[in-house]
């Protein structure tokens, strides 16, 4: 039966995020490129999951690029920083 100029109060809704968009690490690590995104991720996580760090790898901080409402913004992150679908990671090297 159709609703005629009715709306239905208090309704209920459930969503389900059945896939993530991919996160992208890229610099000094040792296969950098695009993998899954997985909740809980960290940057150090994204690292392990490209198997770690070069010998010339900035450890401490990394450049991350995150976009929001259409607008990129870069910052510079500790490790230890949660990592969002989409988001790429530069590991940056470090002088010597």
């Amino acid at each position: 039966r159709r609703l005629r100029n009715q709306y239905i109060k208090d309704p209920k809704v459930t969503a389900e995020v059945v896939t993530y968009r991919p996160f992208y690490i890229l610099g000094e690590v040792t296969t950098p490129g695009q993998y899954p995104f997985a909740n809980g991720l960290t940057v150090e996580n994204a690292a392990a999951i490209a198997e770690g760090y070069t010998p010339r790898a900035k450890k401490r901080f990394v450049r991350l690029t995150r976009g929001f409402d259409g607008v990129k913004s870069t910052v510079m992150v500790p490790t230890d920083h949660p990592v969002q679908p989409g988001d790429t990671i530069y590991v940056l090297q470090r002088l010597f």
